[in-house]
């Protein structure tokens, strides 16, 4: 698996990123959808009216990632919340929870698994991506850590 990835070109790496693991892998079917939905979402993305520079994808069939260069506008309150809110009108089109912070999805060399983040301390060896990654240049280089 490769160490870096390069996201979202136009953005920058302070840009302010939030991850939503789905509780279970999606479909490509659904991935589409999820895509879609995300796409309108930040066709209109604003905080105070102003348009936010943002783009948004699915990883590995079980990310979504939605980043935000907040150099030119900074994401509000009311703009988070409505993307909680878009994320979550997502997830239950799906019949899917995006907002179970108990797993972390791990790397085992061939496929991604779910892992209950309490399993990750007891088993050494474990590739897994940092779900406390708060900047695009994070996930750009140091996403993935081995315990």
């Amino acid at each position: 698996m490769q160490q870096s990835y390069n996201l979202f070109e136009s953005l920058g790496n302070t840009s302010k990123v939030w991850l939503y693991l789905a509780e279970r892998r999606l479909s490509d079917e659904e991935v589409r959808f999820t895509l879609e939905n995300l796409s309108g979402f930040n066709a209109t993305w604003s905080a105070h009216g102003k348009k936010l520079n943002s783009n948004a994808t699915v990883l590995f069939n079980h990310i979504i990632v939605l980043a935000v260069d907040e150099t030119l506008e900074v994401a509000s309150g009311c703009s988070i919340d409505s993307s909680v809110h878009a994320i979550k009108k997502i997830g239950s089109a799906l019949n899917v929870d995006f907002f179970n912070r108990m797993n972390v999805l791990v790397w085992n060399e061939t496929d991604f698994m779910l892992v209950p983040f309490s399993q990750i301390r007891k088993n050494k060896g474990i590739n897994y991506l940092n779900p406390l990654v708060s900047t695009l240049g994070e996930i750009r280089e140091n996403w993935i850590i081995q315990s």
